[in-house]
């Protein structure tokens, strides 16, 4: 298989969370996040082509909360009921990608 990321991918501390903005219900957690991108693993029910306006909270990181519009690309639902999903970032503010580029750096870093 080609890889096609183009952008670093990280795995954010233990802790890190997605919530839907319409409802602030948690919808799971991040496995791994780049600049344009994240892998979620939760128990709702997530398809592909669902777009979501999501606030992600990454613990221990100085100023990383950040809000961003993804679309899920994939759902992988797993027979424990657990689902992988691939998120592509959509819609993101100027300030929001500099605090996530920052923080995938910071991860780096460690």
């Amino acid at each position: 298989m080609v890889e096609k990321r183009t952008n670093v991918r990280v795995n954010p501390p233990e802790g890190s969370i997605v919530i839907n903005q319409m409802n602030q219900k948690k919808i799971g957690r991040i496995v791994d996040i780049s600049a344009n991108g994240f892998l979620l693993a939760g128990r709702e029910n997530i398809n592909a082509g669902m777009i979501f306006q999501l606030e992600l909270v990454v613990p221990g990181i100085k100023n990383a909360y950040f809000e961003v519009g993804a679309e899920c690309i994939w759902a992988d639902l797993q027979t424990s009921g657990l689902t992988f999903a691939g998120f592509q970032i959509i819609d993101v503010s100027t300030e929001d990608q500099e605090t996530l580029d920052t923080m995938i750096q910071q991860l780096i870093a460690h």
